[in-house]
């Protein structure tokens, strides 16, 4: 017959190791949970976690290994893994945010699910955890973000976590404008979740001119160049956002000229596709180009 009494000393011992629920949770407080959720094995390539998926479960890694992935213009990115003691999916289960990555087994582990109800009752007995895990979760979403940007894979963990450490995490309401036309530039943003829209305004009217989605970073331009925003950018669902300010930008791409030479390569490249592909513009040459490429073709098929 198993010991069940070695299977309960490696849920504690994995759960005295997470730096949230060992610090702040008692004894007593994790038997809460351990009571609570359920133990189980999960087989290699089992996903735990689904992007953008919204549910309730907490998982915690008592023994294996799970890898993070983020799906980026239909490419799977890794963004690193996780072993014994980690935590995930606290933050979509307890405020029915949609996940912002997949969590994938690479080798049979056995995790601990905990329904999002559970971990809700006890922050309420435990406030000092609500904060805790909201300070997790904004380092992590910006850590995230940063790592899905290609330009950024190329830094030194020092050189990553200085970049963290001035990010900071933002949302957005469908509907708002992050950026304005004519505008100068006070700030880089890359898209954790959400869509947006790059459109122009002429006469009050508004044209819709791409898609922006997750992964996707925008006001890079501006910066570099001081020109004013060739376009509008507004969210066309809740979003959330890692915001780089101007001054926090600049100071970084001074300290690390290699990153600035991928930024410029990276924004020319972009605006090289623009004029070919006339997709998300970055310069008022961009956006008449566009504006006049689909007025040509419109009425010379009008004409015939």
């Amino acid at each position: 017959m198993p010991n069940v009494n070695i299977i309960l000393d490696s849920m504690h011992r994995a759960m005295r190791k997470n730096p949230i629920f060992g610090d702040l949770l008692s004894l007593q407080d994790r038997e809460y949970l351990l009571k609570r959720g359920t133990i189980r094995v999960v087989g290699a390539g089992e996903v735990l976690c689904r992007q953008y998926q919204r549910d309730r479960n907490v998982f915690m890694l008592i023994n294996g290994v799970v890898e993070v992935t983020e799906e980026i213009h239909n490419k799977q990115v890794s963004l690193g893994k996780l072993c014994s003691g980690e935590v995930f999916g606290e933050i979509a289960a307890l405020f029915m945010m949609p996940r912002i990555a997949t969590v994938t087994v690479i080798r049979d582990s056995v995790v601990l699910e905990i329904p999002g109800e559970v971990l809700e009752e006890l922050i309420e007995q435990v406030p000092v955890l609500r904060d805790a895990v909201f300070e997790r979760y904004h380092k992590r979403s910006i850590q995230t973000a940063l790592k899905s940007v290609s330009i950024f894979n190329s830094l030194t963990d020092e050189a990553f976590d200085d970049m963290c450490k001035v990010a900071s995490l933002v949302t957005a309401p469908k509907g708002e404008c992050l950026i304005r036309e004519g505008e100068l530039g006070d700030a880089l943003f890359i898209i954790n979740y959400g869509v947006a829209r790059v459109f122009t305004t002429d006469d009050d009217t508004e044209l819709n001119l791409a898609l922006l989605r997750p992964g996707d970073y925008f006001g890079e331009w501006s910066l570099l160049t001081g020109a004013p925003r060739a376009a509008s950018i507004a969210a066309v669902t809740q979003m959330e956002l890692v915001r780089l300010g101007c001054e926090e930008f600049l100071e970084f791409i001074r300290k690390f000229p290699d990153i600035r030479e991928s930024i410029d390569l990276v924004a020319h490249e972009r605006k090289s596709r623009t004029e070919h592909a006339r997709t998300r513009p970055e310069s008022e040459n961009d956006v008449q180009t566009i504006l006049n490429d689909i007025e040509n073709i419109l009425v010379a098929e009008h004409e015939v």
